[in-house]
């Protein structure tokens, strides 16, 4: 579930919710239904499930980005409570598990005891950026405000530093940096070898904004970074000052629900060309080098964008799916059948494009004209991340902890 969040003298209290609840279709006799009712399609691909297995419980009914991710012949997923565990690629069999409740400590090097306490059974991780595998290792970070490096081989933990706020989306790592974007507005680069932080970013969060912080991305020796205020912006990869700041969501309305204007989504690249999306009604195409705005259109999203083949796609905050030239913005289709359904953000599998919806299906959209092809139904209390797909072999985390490896009977390449 999506939620805003208020900040009031430093503390932190989940309001209201920004999507449908899903309880019940319709409400009163003459209220519109809050969510599609799924019609039969004309399937033009079917499903098979290659292997299944299981990581911890899931995130059950937290906000949570936490996402599978398939490197070095594994498939790495990890649970909200602590659990990570490592499975090959090809077979679903675990090679790894391990928990980190057992492994986080307050003083590795002097062995002084449990980190404060909070990762002893039975209080949770509270896992929820990540995962991210490179350099041999798998990152992740949390709520309570850690960042960890695991071995990507064994799960040994490598390093574990703590920034003292939320990371609710995945670290960006590259050019030998981890750079973590924090829920209390903080933008922060370590050492990916040792964890020693390098640098730290702040700026100013309003008093209310969307639960949440866009993931940042290494690009070029810049940092780029889409923050609560619906500021994109390019920091400066090795001091951590800032190159340039761009409106992308500008806030409007009378009430401070109707001026949310977070840019939640990750930024996306394409050549020279920046990608990025406000809550509040902004898609927009930036020259990366300067923040030059190339175009903007009218689309309001929180979920990442899927940009390739010359299109963007993008599910906003109705669970509408559009496709778009990337060239100008040009819209080329829309699909409004899955209305309500807290669609996850798109994925690109055999030429067509896979979202999840918060029942546990899985719905194949033909990338050219935007019709439902195919569906599935993988269970789980719901699919809420983006499928991963590797070499046309897709990998669904659902909210219960299921890891689903899928594959399709029919499709292009």
């Amino acid at each position: 579930m999506q939620l805003i969040k208020r900040f009031t003298k430093g503390s932190l209290l989940l309001t209201a919710a920004v999507l449908v609840s899903g309880c019940s279709i319709f409400g009163d006799d003459d209220e519109e239904p809050k969510f599609a009712v799924l019609q039969p399609i004309s399937e033009q691909v079917q499903a098979k499930v290659l292997w299944d297995a299981s990581v911890g419980s899931g995130i059950g009914e937290h906000f949570s980005r936490l996402n599978p991710v398939v490197e070095y012949g594994k498939v790495f997923a990890a649970d909200r409570n602590g659990i990570v565990s490592a499975f090959d690629k090809s077979t679903g069999e675990r090679l790894w598990r391990i928990d980190l409740r057992q492994r986080i400590t307050f003083d590795e090097a002097t062995d002084e005891g449990w980190f404060s306490g909070l990762f002893a059974s039975p209080f949770p991780a509270r896992i929820s950026g990540g995962l991210v595998a490179q350099y041999d290792r798998v990152f992740l970070g949390t709520e309570n405000g850690d960042v960890v490096a695991l071995d990507a081989e064994t799960g040994d933990l490598v390093w574990h530093t703590e920034v003292n706020n939320e990371v609710m989306s995945d670290p960006a790592v590259g050019e030998g940096r981890v750079v973590v974007h924090t829920g209390g507005g903080k933008v922060i680069s370590l050492d990916a070898e040792t964890g020693e932080e390098q640098w730290e970013y702040e700026y100013q969060t309003p008093m209310l904004t969307v639960r949440g912080a866009s993931a940042p991305a290494i690009i070029s020796g810049g940092v780029v970074v889409g923050d609560s205020n619906g500021s994109g912006m390019v920091l400066i990869a090795d001091s951590g000052q800032q190159a340039w700041s761009q409106p992308i969501g500008k806030p409007s309305g009378s009430t401070e629900l109707e001026r949310l204007a977070d840019v939640d989504a990750k930024p996306a690249t394409q050549g020279t060309t920046l990608y990025m999306v406000a809550f509040n009604g902004e898609l927009v195409a930036l020259e990366l080098m300067s923040g030059e705005v190339r175009w903007k259109r009218d689309y309001k999203a929180f979920e990442n964008m899927l940009v390739t083949s010359g299109r963007i796609f993008l599910t906003d905050v109705n669970s509408h799916v559009y496709s778009l030239d990337q060239s100008g913005g040009i819209e080329r289709w829309s699909n409004t059948e899955l209305f309500g359904r807290k669609l996850s953000a798109p994925a690109w599998h055999r030429g067509n494009i896979v979202v999840g919806d918060f029942d546990g299906y899985l719905h194949w959209l033909d990338s050219e004209t935007g019709n439902i092809v195919g569906r599935y139904d993988v269970g789980g209390d719901g699919v809420y991340v983006a499928p991963v797909v590797d070499n046309n072999i897709m990998y669904v985390q659902t909210r219960d902890g299921d890891i689903i490896a899928l594959d399709t009977q029919s499709g292009n390449e």
